[in-house]
């Protein structure tokens, strides 16, 4: 059966490897800040109440029959498969898709597949905004690669020619409805790599933390760490982001420079460079684990409204992926699964807290994002055949032109 593991619970107080936009600004147009010289939380839990119950079998399995987690989720999850396209997912109907996504193509992009909106952003050279109901995509135009912005209905483009992290770099914002430029193309300068859009302005990867550039006059702003800064998520003017080995997760006002630093639970001492706010805004959930590695053993969740924080965990499997249902009341995990046989996924319930975690008997996936249900027949048609005939793909393009669908 599937594995209802950890929940924990904790009062608490309130040289980067790309090189995406390297281009230099006036040093007279440069404020430095220092998280821990603005207005800085990092108390330590004051108080720590974890229970643990972990499985007594071997291995996590799936339920014998009916829904994957037991009860029914109500949504459809959806896979980057590294290629073209995607693996989707419904784990109440325990069936599965594979298709080809409009835009979508094989590269090392930050950002493959985000949901913005009702819209799947993908792809780069030539980003797409795809419906996800009706799959009707709709081009972006050209640029080198796309970032999430942090207003509604909308994505930065970031453009520096064939390569990734060449100068000199322009960037504008996109509609995802239309497709159309809300603004004319600028030139990005200031030191460091796009990273995610904030309210009016662009977080710029450093090598000594981030720069916060903003559209209307250019000016920058320094948050100077000891290590390169790695942007996690965005919230309205809520930025989250670490440094260096991960080893502490800050959230910085992008307008008034108020920061708050949150240490790692008990048994953990790294964020492990992912994080993710809830549709609210209400919740972060992060990954954590061991400095230095990039599997993430457990997942940190703080409520914002009153401080307290959660840890689940399961101590046979780990994952590499985050992603909040639209509701915000469910989080997701999903393991790196190219060319492997099996995929993880947790699942946590806000609401009830309850925790499962459960392996599939294929692979084949990257990133994850979460949609409801109700599209489900875009994504997962027409005869189920054996799993066997309907493999990942492992070359670009993957010549499929329909839905393969399979159950499991």
């Amino acid at each position: 059966m599937a594995a209802v593991l950890i929940i924990g619970l904790v009062g608490c107080g309130g040289s980067a490897d790309s090189d995406l936009g390297a281009t230099t600004s006036p040093a007279e147009n440069v404020v430095s800040m220092n998280p821990s010289s603005s207005t800085t939380s990092s108390t330590p839990p004051t108080s720590v109440t974890t229970s643990w119950v972990t499985t007594t079998t071997l291995t996590v399995t799936l339920p014998a029959e009916g829904p994957t987690f037991g009860d029914e989720t109500g949504v459809l999850l959806l896979l980057d498969d590294g290629i073209d396209g995607l693996t989707a997912v419904d784990p109440d109907r325990r069936m599965v898709g594979r298709s080809v996504v409009e835009g979508q193509r094989a590269g090392d992009e930050q950002y493959s597949m985000v949901r913005v909106g009702n819209k799947l952003v993908v792809g780069w050279h030539e980003p797409h905004a795809v419906d996800s109901a009706t799959r009707q995509a709709v081009s972006l135009g050209h640029s080198t690669i796309f970032v999430p912005a942090a207003e509604p209905g909308r994505v930065w483009m970031v453009d520096s020619g064939s390569r990734i992290g060449s100068a000199p770099v322009r960037v504008w914002q996109v509609d995802v409805v239309t497709g159309e430029a809300i603004d004319d193309p600028v030139p990005l300068e200031a030191d460091g790599g796009a990273q995610i859009g904030i309210k009016g302005g662009l977080a710029l990867q450093t090598d000594s933390g981030l720069n916060l550039w903003t559209l209307e006059d250019g000016q920058v702003v320094a948050l100077e760490s000891t290590g390169p800064g790695f942007v996690h998520d965005v919230f309205d003017n809520r930025l989250a982001w670490c440094s260096g080995e991960c080893t502490t997760l800050t959230m910085t006002n992008t307008e008034t420079l108020e920061t708050q630093e949150y240490p790692p639970p008990n048994g953990y001492d790294s964020f492990s460079y992912k994080s993710h706010f809830s549709a609210d805004g209400r919740y972060v959930a992060a990954l954590i684990g061991r400095a230095g590695s990039p599997e993430a053993t457990g997942i940190w969740i703080l409520d914002r409204e009153t401080g307290q924080t959660r840890v689940v965990s399961d101590p046979e499997t780990h994952v590499d992926y985050l992603a909040w249902a639209p509701d915000g009341d469910q989080l997701f995990a999903t393991s790196y699964s190219y060319s492997q046989p099996h995929t993880v996924v947790w699942r946590y319930q806000i609401s009830d807290q309850e925790f499962t975690a459960v392996v599939l008997p294929f692979g084949g996936s990257l990133s994850l994002v979460v949609v409801d249900d109700s599209v489900v027949d875009a994504y997962i048609a027409g005869e189920p055949v054996e799993p066997g005939k309907c493999q990942a793909p492992s070359v670009y393009p993957s010549g499929r032109s329909e839905i393969c669908t399979f159950g499991y």
